[in-house]
Order: C-alpha cells, then structure tokens, then sequence
C-alpha cells in the first residue's frame, strides 16, 4: 500500500502564512476593545486614532454619514469632531470592513456612544442594513427626522444610494 507523503516547501509555508494572516485580518479583531485618541477625522462616520496598536482608521458602526459632497456633508465631519477629537475613547471593534478599516463602537469617557449621538443630532443615517437589530438607533433617528434636527431639515437621500449614483 503506497503512502502520500506531502513535503514541505518554502511555497507550502508561504501558503498557510498567508490563509492565517486573511483569517485574522477578516475575523482577528472582532471582540478587541482598547482605550485610543482620536487624532483626525476623516468624515462623519470615520476616524483616525493613535493608540498602542499605532495609527488606526476607524469606521462607525450601524451609522452612515453624509458623504463629503452630499448635503450635510461638511457639518457631520464637525459634529463628530466636536464630540471626539484630541479624546481618549474606548473603542469596541465590531468587524472588519471591506476596506479593511475595523467597523467599531466608540465611546466618550462620560459612556456615550459617538454614533448614537450622531443620530440624535442628525449628522448621521442609521444604517439598519447593518445594524438591524439596534432598535436605539432606529429611535434617535426618528426622534430626529421628526424635531427637523440637522440632516433631516434639508431633502436629502442616504449616503448608501449617494454612493451609487454617477456624479
């Protein structure tokens, strides 16, 4: 009876370096929480913080933000650097996106949650393809579209469907 015996390569170590190096990149972070400033924002929704780990680019989670060249755009970007900019946060990563940035929960250190407040100020669309079970989101938003509070005084359309269109 004949035994295959597999030998190992350079190209076979290669190989399984490089399928656990995807496995951690697309799974690694989930459930890591770690204390961060925050050092530049990037948009309503995105972030730039310096902590142990070095230079993260962080993205909200369950929450999409005007894009730069949308309405409301300009004034999401301040609202959230209004609430965290030069602040240690807390931050809990969630998942990791496609642009390999983690997709986190971030927190002041009075325990409010930027993206909620983002909501509650109307800088932000709850992003209920994501997030569908975050029923406190779903509340600030309409809590906001109905007082007219930021985004929700001008016509607008989601950031999702801006993205789509040609421009």
């Amino acid at each position: 009876m004949a035994t295959l015996r597999y030998r190992w390569t350079q190209r076979g170590y290669v190989a399984i370096g490089v399928a656990v190096v995807a496995i951690v990149a697309a799974y690694g972070f989930r459930g890591e929480s770690f204390d961060a400033v925050v050092v530049r924002i990037v948009d309503g929704d995105t972030v730039h913080v310096q902590g142990q780990s070095g230079d993260l680019i962080l993205r909200l989670w369950g929450v999409d933000a005007p894009e730069m060249d949308q309405v409301w755009g300009m004034e999401s970007k301040v609202a959230i650097g209004l609430l965290c900019m030069g602040e240690t946060v807390h931050v809990e990563v969630k998942d990791v996106d496609r642009y390999k940035r983690r997709v986190v929960t971030i927190r002041l250190s009075d325990g409010r949650d930027v993206a909620n407040e983002m909501l509650r100020q109307g800088a932000a669309w709850w992003y209920a393809d994501y997030a569908p079970r975050d029923l406190v989101k779903r509340e600030l938003q309409d809590e906001a579209r109905a007082a007219k509070i930021g985004l929700w005084r001008l016509p607008n359309e989601p950031p999702w469907i801006h993205r789509h269109r040609p421009h």
